[in-house]
């Protein structure tokens, strides 16, 4: 199993959620121009952590981490739709939620939010949804 299946996965989830299509939703290093006058997302897988689960030369990695999903709508929309969005993405990311893509199962462990925060043009919040996942050595 790999990074970019772990990857993958959490980017299969996010558009499996039904939050924002594609065409409104930033994902790294892909090229997005920012919506006029509609909500938008930018997802960021951040890593924290990859250690041993135990010694030796053949055993796996547990990579821990959490996807970042800032969510952005137009400024002076009120925080009722902004917090719709963000009902939304937390009853998708439940405790225990587990996802697959392509053999690799990445486990959800919790998601939460931060404060809303305006912008110049928009007002944002961001979804933490904090994950582990474990990589296998190749046989």
């Amino acid at each position: 199993m790999s990074e970019s299946r772990i990857n993958s996965a959490l980017v299969s989830a996010y558009l499996a959620s039904n939050l924002y299509p594609a065409s409104r939703t930033a994902m790294e290093d892909k090229p997005f121009t920012k919506p006029t006058g509609q909500a938008w997302a930018r997802l960021t897988d951040m890593p924290t952590g990859r250690e041993p689960a135990a010694f030796g030369g053949v055993n796996p990695v547990e990579r821990t981490g959490y996807l970042q999903i800032d969510i952005y709508h137009p400024n002076n929309t009120g925080t009722g739709p902004i917090l719709a969005d963000v009902d939304k993405a937390l009853s998708f990311y439940t405790p225990g939620l587990g996802l697959e893509y392509q053999g690799q199962r990445v486990h959800i462990r919790k998601a939460e939010r931060s404060k809303i925060t305006p912008e110049a043009v928009w007002t944002g919040v961001s979804i933490f949804v904090y994950y582990t996942a474990w990589i296998f050595p190749a046989a």
